[in-house]
């Protein structure tokens, strides 16, 4: 005869399996995942309060979803306070209004949280081999010399470069970023406010050389890149190495098409790397 049980007993069996979920997990850790941590959005926010730790808002704060800037493209850390993004997205920051930021993970107290970040400076990729410095580049610096704490440190880490010379056409690849901008992150009632890169997946589907002066090579990647994922990783999947920038998505009508173009790494990291500011207790950045 079988074992009877309780309706009291399935009750407490199905708490403990529920209480071993991980309900607050990210998954398990990748390259891709420690990648993510160097990808940031930008975009502009109205109204942002001044100050330093007040700053700070915890995931479940309810005025967190209040400090969301409209994303206006994606960055990534490309070494100490000097984060890439394509000039287009640049172009569309209210700067001189004081209300561009990048939306950085950190921890208050123990506790996850984002705050968000003014820039110093903007810098357009300067390519010196040319007079007009190679206008046809989309490619930029936000200079964000960013503030780290003990208790509320700057968790946005430099990326590690990869060598986009050794692609070739097939090879696989991803790119990342924050597609559909702040849609992404307030479309369901429940779960929202989690500001994340999201990654897809391609195969470098041709590579297009500089054909006329004052061009880069491009790489080209069979992949969808919405709007919002302008200024994006491309990577290389199993290492996480950052291969290129993501710079525009074909589209036909309304339809975004499998095609989306990317500087290659060997064109950004030299200029970044060249890069080096003072800070306002006179320490030089490189």
């Amino acid at each position: 005869m079988g074992k009877k049980w309780s309706k009291a007993g399935k009750s407490d069996d199905l708490k403990t399996i529920l209480d071993r979920i991980p309900w607050a997990s990210r998954g398990r850790e990748t390259p891709i995942s420690r990648l993510a941590r160097s990808v940031v959005p930008v975009g502009n926010k109205v109204s942002v309060p001044k100050g330093d730790m007040s700053l700070h808002v915890t995931l479940q704060d309810d005025a967190h979803e209040d400090l969301v800037m409209d994303i206006q493209g994606t960055a990534f850390q490309a070494g100490r306070g000097k984060l890439y993004t394509c000039w287009h997205v640049i172009e569309q920051l209210r700067l001189q209004e004081g209300e561009a930021y990048i939306l950085a993970n950190t921890r208050l107290g123990g506790i996850e949280a984002q705050r968000p970040y003014p820039f110093a400076a903007v810098m357009k990729y300067y390519d010196m081999r040319f007079d007009d410095g190679g206008p046809g580049i989309d490619a930029g610096i936000l200079v964000c010399p960013a503030t780290d704490h003990a208790d509320a440190p700057y968790e946005v880490p430099p990326v590690v470069w990869g060598d986009s010379t050794k692609l070739g056409v097939g090879d696989r690849v991803l790119i990342g970023g924050f597609p559909l901008g702040k849609a992404m992150f307030f479309s369901n009632e429940t779960n929202r406010g989690l500001i994340q890169p999201s990654f897809f997946e391609g195969i470098i589907s041709a590579i297009i050389p500089a054909i006329r002066t004052g061009e880069t090579r491009l790489l080209q990647i069979s992949s969808v890149a919405l709007g919002g994922i302008s200024g994006g990783v491309v990577c290389d999947p199993r290492t996480g190495a950052v291969l290129g920038m993501v710079t525009i998505g074909l589209t036909s009508g309304d339809v975004s098409l499998p095609i989306t173009y990317a500087i290659p790494s060997e064109v950004l990291q030299p200029y970044a790397d060249a890069i080096s500011f003072d800070t306002a207790d006179g320490t030089r950045w490189r």
